[in-house]
């Protein structure tokens, strides 16, 4: 995969993990000082030396305890944001992963992640809920029809 991370941004990897009812994994992410509360896919930074596919799997199963096959990169994301009073720039590739049969979440999630939830595409369609990215529901759609972009795009914030 050739996907380069802007200069000033820290890269991330992130994961669309679908199981087999179609269903989507979010965590519930909490930020404490401005008390906002939205969902995001599991993943986080790459280490040095760590291609964003290192990233996504180690990531996975520190989060959720799972081992998965990565499956191909669908997006791209750019997001400049501040979390607990700083300001950060971080630059995110997302990777499909199919896992199959009962799925228990263990792991160790970051402190600020409490809870998880796997999501439908009606259910995505119709929350009122924030998500990250936040546009899912387009963007997930033809994913879970077996459509994959040929090449990763911006998916936006």
């Amino acid at each position: 995969m050739s996907v380069e991370c802007p200069a000033m941004s820290r890269p991330a990897a992130r994961v669309v993990m679908v199981d087999d009812h179609d269903r989507v994994l979010f965590l519930r992410a909490h930020e404490g000082e401005s008390g906002s509360t939205f969902w995001v896919m599991p993943g986080g930074g790459l280490t040095a030396g760590e291609s964003f596919e290192e990233a996504a799997i180690r990531e996975i199963h520190e989060e959720t305890g799972l081992s998965i096959r990565l499956g191909p990169c669908l997006w791209t994301r750019r997001h400049v944001f501040d979390w607990l009073g700083k300001h950060h720039d971080q630059f995110e590739v997302f990777f499909l992963a199919r896992v199959s049969g009962p799925v228990p979440i263990g792991g160790t999630p970051d402190d600020y992640v409490h809870g998880y939830r796997w999501w439908t595409l009606r259910e995505l369609e119709l929350s009122d809920e924030t998500f990250a990215p936040r546009r899912i529901a387009q963007l997930i759609a033809p994913v879970l029809r077996g459509r994959y972009p040929s090449e990763p795009y911006d998916c936006g914030v």
